[in-house]
């Protein structure tokens, strides 16, 4: 559907393959309510700076899940742990990223932590274990539901299927 071909992809009500999830995060900021109301011109660049942080490290992540041993796997978790460095240290007392409100940025951000516990769920490898404020706005945004309903149905056995398997060195456990 993406003349890309990849995802995130959102289809419009008028039928137009919108793709990039930083196009996507700004449509649907267009044509809804915003999560977060009363933001400044600052505020809402920030967000977008933050929400651009996550969406570099969607690729950095699944190359880190697909990695067929250990060594490589902790090459690429280095790589993958400076993004959520950045996250930690810039966390607000919570429970969102900017604290009492969900907005954007959480939102921006919970492919990666979906992703990371569905990891840590099949083998025990938690990618947070040195992020305590970023495992706790994990665990906040994935109470939300919000992860479950932004996905297909059979998502968790897909995933556990691909960067799960046997092949890698988390799916070996």
């Amino acid at each position: 559907i993406s003349p890309t071909g990849q995802v995130p992809v959102l289809v419009t009500e008028a039928g137009t393959a919108l793709f990039e999830s930083d196009a996507i995060v700004e449509y649907i900021d267009e044509v809804t309510s915003p999560l977060q109301e009363g933001l400044s011109a600052e505020d809402r660049a920030l967000n977008r700076a933050w929400s651009y942080q996550a969406t570099k490290h969607y690729l950095v992540q699944c190359s880190t899940m697909q990695s067929a041993d250990m060594h490589v796997m902790n090459e690429r978790m280095a790589k993958l742990r400076k993004g959520f460095d950045k996250a930690e240290k810039q966390l607000s007392d919570g429970p969102y990223f900017s604290g009492s409100q969900l907005g954007n940025v959480d939102i921006a951000w919970l492919p990666l932590l979906h992703r990371a516990a569905l990891v840590e769920a099949h083998s025990g490898y938690d990618m947070f274990a040195d992020h305590p404020k970023v495992k706790a706005w994990q665990q906040v945004l994935l109470k939300t539901g919000i992860a479950k309903k932004s996905v297909p149905e059979d998502f968790n056995e897909k995933f556990s299927n691909f960067y799960l398997a046997e092949r890698t060195w988390l799916g070996r456990g």
